[in-house]
């Protein structure tokens, strides 16, 4: 089969329509989002779960790369001290306002006594 010059502009142009149409198409998804890149703000005192699906603590903030993305989550947690995590390990439900964890609640609060135990500052010599 020999295609002529109208087959090709045709297909080009149904092509065309398929591609500009089909970004507005899609819709958002619908549960959880890995938050590693996403560009999120304002959700500090959103409840985080670790990975059995116990509430571990809530977001106090999060730090976002020079583009805008999510990088590291800082959480408050329920047993006392702050965790940071690196966002890969986190997906972001925004519909139920809340933050699921990868990790469990010991290697979370095990963070939290390291980052506890780091000096403030350097000793001066």
């Amino acid at each position: 089969m020999t295609f002529t010059r109208l087959h090709k502009a045709w297909g080009a142009i149904v092509s065309g329509a398929i591609l500009a149409t089909g970004g507005m198409a899609m819709a958002g998804p619908d549960g959880a989002a890995r938050m590693s890149g996403l560009k999120v703000s304002d959700i500090a005192g959103y409840d985080v779960l670790d990975a059995s699906g116990l509430r571990v603590g809530e977001i106090a903030r999060i730090e976002t790369d020079g583009q805008g993305r999510t990088r590291w989550l800082n959480i408050t947690l329920d047993a006392g001290g702050n965790a940071r995590v690196a966002s890969f390990r986190a997906n972001l439900d925004a519909k139920q306002k809340l933050v699921s964890l990868r990790l469990s609640e010991d290697l979370l609060i095990a963070r939290a006594d390291a980052a506890a135990l780091q000096p403030v500052s350097s000793p001066s010599v």
